[in-house]
């Protein structure tokens, strides 16, 4: 891993927690898989990605077409379920409820 562009490239304090929490793709160097190097300087090798492109483009446009644009429109935007606010028992004011503080 190394991006020295990237603003979460520091500071590097816990290296397992930023390679879990800050990395990012973008951000791996090098990736060697069974002894061959498949990306390099950040970018993949072997793999004709304006093919894997048009593959994807072609999928999407097969579910377009079999699903309809309704229901495809409405997997894309799903019905947002109403939320609740629920009691934080660790903010830092005077706030009180039976629910987190009891009485």
């Amino acid at each position: 891993m190394k991006n020295d562009h990237s603003p979460v490239s520091f500071p590097l304090l816990n290296p397992y927690g930023h390679v879990a929490f800050q990395a990012q793709r973008g951000d791996v160097h090098t990736v060697i898989v069974d002894g061959q190097v498949v990306k390099h300087e950040h970018r993949l090798l072997g793999t004709d990605l304006a093919a894997v492109r048009r593959t994807v483009e072609r999928t999407v446009d097969h579910l377009r077409s079999t699903m309809g644009e309704e229901a495809w429109a409405k997997g894309m935007n799903p019905d947002v379920p109403e939320t609740k606010v629920l009691d934080n028992p660790y903010t830092y004011t005077d706030y009180r409820s039976t629910s987190t503080h009891g009485r």
